[in-house]
């Protein structure tokens, strides 16, 4: 797949997709906001719930939140759903801990 295989395919944000190649380089869809991003995390609240993308040398290539895209790159080593992401209560919590 090339990068950017999703983006522009996708028209219908009520569907949430993810598309990785190598680790090195993220493409999603069904994305409703950034919630924070870093070099080593980012969080992004999707339509399945909040996404942390853990890694080294994160960026966001590209963003586009009407359509609800967002490409990463940099090497990534993790792909989570928090179990209580539905609360910002919680995000919170967790940085604040």
């Amino acid at each position: 797949m090339e990068k950017g295989g999703l983006v522009g395919m996708e028209k219908n944000p009520s569907n949430h997709r993810l598309a990785m190649d190598n680790r090195q380089f993220l493409s999603l869809t069904g994305v409703s906001k950034v919630q924070s991003f870093d070099p080593k995390e980012i969080l992004l609240e999707t339509i399945q719930g909040v996404l942390s993308i853990k890694g080294e040398k994160l960026g966001i290539k590209h963003l586009d939140l009407k359509a609800g895209q967002v490409e990463v790159e940099g090497l990534i080593d993790a792909l989570v759903y928090p179990r209580n992401s539905g609360s910002r209560q919680n995000v919170w919590a967790k940085i604040f801990r």
